[in-house]
């Protein structure tokens, strides 16, 4: 089966996702993923919006946002 771009982005980037000391996760580019496009950052960026949705609420939660 082929995979579509946004797979072949997140499966090129997934190893450099990182939990930080705040408990988020983000992109952090330690293992040269090659050049991205963009669209590309936009795709990492919703995927980490997911990643970090439940944790995020959590967090708004218990500061009273």
């Amino acid at each position: 089966m082929t995979k579509t771009h946004k797979e072949r982005v997140l499966e090129s980037v997934t190893k450099d996702i990182e939990t930080l000391e705040d408990g988020y996760k983000a992109w952090w580019p330690l293992h040269g993923s090659g050049y991205l496009l963009a669209s590309d950052l936009r795709i990492i960026a919703d995927y980490l919006d997911e990643l970090n949705a439940d944790w995020d609420k959590q967090v708004q939660d218990e500061v009273g946002v």
